[in-house]
């Protein structure tokens, strides 16, 4: 015999738990799926519905009394097979309350059946056997360490049971506190119960007689039917709308309200001590230019910032906040947008995953009836009274900037210091003209300077679109600096400059992350059309005929992948990339030897400098005196326009092999290990190869070996196995660029690659040096007579052939002559 449930018994089992949980009246609250509210007592309708069930110890079950009589028992199952009960022991009795029974589970544990006089309840043809198990809890705060500035912290629960309900308590923490943190707007769906009746109270648990009871305890009893995970909120935060809690570790109870399981979380609770630190004392940036700032935060997840003060003659103030939790807050701002309150806070400010906003560009707001903790608020001299309270226009007036904070600037931020200044809870003071933060974390200063132009560079890389490499270092990780560019290779233009970037990013669909991305060429077009910044870049040919415009670059209208533009803000120069290969990159074709002028210009007026517009719509509403369409670049004084220029030359792709022998045919050498060199004008780093197959009269063959260009614009190619050829074999060279043709040339075979060229000159040498001792010995022959034999040399009648027709050979010959002559010359002497 056994008391273990047969495979069928089990797929029962299974069948009627279902059953019976779709007949409770209100079971246990379930946290993954949201079952309803747990009533005092399980109630089950039948025997039917307990047979095969499984209940949590400490449950206590009702069952509807069907006729079962009045001596009951509470029995062990020790031995079950095929549906009956072969043994069993005494439990307790039971007692028939009205229509139903009573069982109470509190220190059960395992198979359970009821006895009448008449033997074993039974359920169809088995008898009654229903299961009682432990549940199992666990709680565990996901932070060790808290503070009032902590409003989402995760109390995870784990058990072996999906529903059910939950009490609380903590010592040190009444009712009101445990409330205020566990049911809050960010745990939308859990409920506090708070009323006897229905819903399920510990009464018994805690010996309360009612919710009051429960109450004055300190006991909070939750309702998680709506709830869907196994992980509580605790809001501390809203510990402050209370009285708040002392410093210290607390230990939370967490007690099931309908099972005996329980378990403890403990936390320490620490004093909030705000603070912060700027990533760096000093910002330093061009005006124009874009610049990102970090504050790190310690025990706050906000803070307000006031940039800039009476010093600068600018003062705006924003509210940071750490919305991705990292413990910091970094946004980049535009120096060339920043100010002007036409622009929206987004082509002002960007905080990536964290939060900004403006009091000048955002809706951020500042109260002048009252003290407001979301709010920006201006004192003047002390905080505290509300008649001290200042409105922003008039912070700004009592600063000396006027009495219009929107209307600070008359051109765009200057090259100055501005300061930053960090507060924790958005309280400024103005005292003698001069401001200050009431709770200050830290300080720091973004220093703009003026903006430059270095040079301009132009550079090549392997043929591509031009947005290939949308990172900066991978583009320069494959660029050649050159003047002459290889018609197909990609042109990149190096502009050093500071003081564009922000108006770049202004006119750019990427907005800030132009410094990641990259940006459209549309956008500098778009710069340069800004006729009053006086900003200029032209890449024109000198190639204009009479009436015709110079072939140009192409900027308006044009793709991506022909013509785009990387930056770096950082180090102060933008990259204009170009793939000559397309034909909507220039206005005009492009020909061999077409010579290019890079110009970059910052423009200023003889005798005005750059001002905004009365009324700007936007931040490049102005020019020379306020007049748009006068040049004037923002950053500079009157008369002082600055611009560098370079030049490059478009050629034709080509490429020459070494190892020429006197009739130009490239030698290749008939071993296992030959390569095949030589020189090109294509962009370093390109894919090429070279194509070698058979030529006149030579067997058939064809081999295609890759290559790699050096940075000089030599090449060598991979080993060839040239084993199998014979020497004399004719071959036909192929140098290609992407499986395009580019050069060919005549090849032939040799057992050791000669240097002829090394050959010519050591035989020039060679004549060299008897040409300068015969004219030694001419010398000699002016001092001292020479003795000569009467007898005249015989000679050749065959005139001697003194034509350099360039055959092979021909400087070893004269060489030899040379030898004669001077033996000739000896012998005489001798004689």
């Amino acid at each position: 015999m056994t008391s273990e449930p047969t495979i069928r018994e089990k797929g029962r089992a299974v069948f009627l738990a279902a059953l019976m949980v779709l007949s409770v009246v209100a079971m246990s609250a379930a946290f993954a799926g949201g079952a309803a509210a747990s009533a005092e007592e399980t109630e089950l309708d039948d025997v039917d519905a307990l047979h095969n069930s499984v209940h949590w110890e400490g449950q206590i079950l009702n069952v509807s009394n069907d006729d079962w009589g009045e001596d009951l028992q509470l029995r062990a199952v020790d031995d079950y097979d095929g549906g009956e009960i072969e043994s069993s022991s005494f439990v307790e009795e039971l007692t028939a309350d009205g229509n139903f029974v009573e069982i109470d589970t509190d220190g059960l544990e395992g198979y359970y059946t009821v006895q009448n006089d008449s033997g074993y309840l039974e359920s169809g043809d088995d008898d009654l056997r229903f299961e009682v198990t432990s549940q199992s809890l666990s709680a565990e705060w996901d932070e060790d360490t808290v503070t009032e500035a902590d409003d989402d912290v995760e109390l995870e629960l784990d058990s072996n049971r999906a529903s059910y309900n939950v009490t609380i308590a903590a010592d040190g923490l009444d009712y009101d506190q445990l409330k205020a943190l566990f049911v809050h707007d960010g745990a939308d769906g859990i409920e506090a119960i708070e009323e006897d009746g229905e819903d399920y109270l510990p009464l018994d648990k805690f010996d309360a007689d009612d919710f009051d009871d429960l109450e004055s305890d300190d006991y909070l009893t939750l309702d998680l039917s709506d709830w869907g995970t196994d992980e509580l909120i605790g809001n501390f935060s809203n510990l402050d709308d209370t009285e708040g809690i002392d410093a210290g570790e607390y230990d939370f109870e967490v007690y099931v309200t309908d099972s005996s399981a329980e378990a403890t979380a403990p936390i320490e609770f620490r004093e909030e001590d705000v603070d912060g630190a700027f990533s760096q004392g000093v910002y330093t940036q061009s005006a124009g230019d874009l610049v990102e700032i970090t504050l790190e935060l310690e025990d706050t997840d906000e803070a307000f910032i006031q940039i800039g003060d009476e010093d600068a003659g600018f003062v705006d103030v924003v509210h940071v906040e750490d919305d991705d939790e990292d413990g910091e807050v970094s946004f980049w701002v535009n120096t060339r947008t920043l100010g002007v309150t036409s622009e929206e806070i987004d082509n002002v400010y960007d905080a990536g995953d964290d939060e900004i906003n403006s009091l000048l560009h955002g809706d951020l707001e500042n109260s002048s009836q009252g003290a407001e903790s979301d709010y920006v608020n201006f004192w003047d001299e002390e905080v505290g009274n509300d008649d001290d309270l200042l409105n922003f226009d008039q912070y700004v007036d009592e600063l000396g900037l006027g009495d219009d904070a929107e209307d600070q600037l008359t051109r765009p931020l200057q090259p100055t210091d501005y300061s930053l200044i960090a507060e924790a809870d958005g309280n400024f003071i103005v005292d003698d003209g001069e401001s200050e933060a009431d709770n200050e974390i830290d300080q720091a200063t973004l220093d703009l300077i003026a903006p430059e132009l270095g040079e301009i560079t132009t550079h090549v890389a392997p043929e591509d679109a031009a947005d290939e490499d949308d990172e900066l270092a991978d583009l320069l990780d494959i660029v050649t600096e050159r003047s002459d560019v290889a018609e197909d290779d990609r042109l990149i233009i190096e502009a050093e400059a500071t003081g564009i970037y922000g108006a770049l990013a202004a006119h750019s669909d990427n907005g800030f992350d132009i410094v990641e991305d990259g940006v459209e060429a549309e956008a500098l077009y778009n710069v340069i059309g800004d006729e009053g910044e006086g900003i200029t870049f032209e890449v024109e040919a000198d190639d204009a005929i009479g009436n015709q415009d110079p072939t140009a670059l192409q900027l308006d209208g044009v793709d991506d992948e022909d013509v785009f533009i990387l930056v770096d803000n950082e180090e102060g120069a933008f990259y204009v990339v170009v793939d000559t290969s397309s034909s909507d990159a220039f206005d005009g074709s492009l020909e061999d030897g077409q010579t290019f002028d890079v110009t970059l210009e910052y423009e200023t007026d003889d005798d005005e400098r750059y001002a905004f517009d009365d009324n700007p719509d936007n931040a490049f509403d102005g020019g020379a005196d306020g007049q748009t369409g006068d040049a004037a670049y923002p950053y500079f004084s009157a008369d002082s326009t600055q611009s560098v220029s370079t030049e490059f030359t478009i050629v034709e792709p080509e490429a020459a092999f070494d190892n020429l022998d006197a009739d130009d045919n490239v030698q290749l050498e008939a071993s296992d290990d030959a390569v095949v060199t030589g020189e090109t004008n294509v962009a370093p780093g390109s894919e090429i190869d070279i194509r070698i197959s058979n030529a006149g009269d030579t067997p058939s063959f064809l081999t295609t070996v890759d290559a790699e260009i050096d940075s000089d614009g030599t090449f060598e190619s991979e080993e060839i196995d040239f084993g199998d050829r014979s020497v004399d074999d004719e071959a036909e060279l192929t140098f290609r660029v992407g499986g395009s043709s580019i050069d060919d040339a005549d090849g032939i075979f040799v057992e050791a690659i000669e240097d002829v060229d090394d050959a010519d000159d050591e035989a020039d040498d060679e004549v060299d040096d008897d040409a300068a001792d015969d004219e030694a010995d001419d010398d000699a022959t002016d001092d001292e007579p020479v003795e000569t034999d009467d007898e005249p040399v015989e000679t050749d009648d065959e005139p001697v052939d003194t034509d350099d027709d360039g055959v092979p050979g021909f400087g070893l010959a004269i060489a030899i002559v040379a030898l004669l002559a001077a033996a000739m010359l000896a012998l005489r002497r001798q004689n």
